[in-house]
C-alpha cells in the first residue's frame, strides 16, 4: 500500500541476522515459546513479501550497525542518489 499511494518512498527492510537469534531476542524480552513460534512464522512470511518490494535490506545485527547503515541510506536517498 506505501509503494502505491507513495512512489516515491524508500522502502526498508530491517531484518534480525536469523531466527534463532530473532528466537532468542524475543525470549529474552520475555514473550512466551507460542508467541515466538507464532511470531517466526509471521517473520518468514513478512521477510518473504518485504524483499519483494524493499528498496534496501538491513539486517540488525547490532543496534549501532543498523542504525549506522539506516542513517547512510537516508543520507543516499536524501543526496539525490539511489
Amino acid at each position: 500500500q506505501v509503494r502505491s499511494l507513495r512512489p516515491d518512498a524508500t522502502l526498508i527492510l530491517l531484518l534480525p541476522p536469523s531466527p534463532d537469534i530473532q528466537a532468542d531476542r524475543l525470549r529474552t524480552r520475555g514473550d512466551d515459546e507460542a508467541h515466538v513460534v507464532r511470531r517466526l512464522a509471521e517473520g518468514a512470511a513478512e521477510e518473504r513479501e518485504g524483499r519483494a518490494i524493499a528498496d534496501y535490506v538491513v539486517v540488525n545485527d547490532t543496534i549501532a550497525q543498523a542504525t549506522a547503515e539506516l542513517a547512510s541510506i537516508l543520507d543516499l536517498r536524501r543526496s539525490g542518489a539511489s
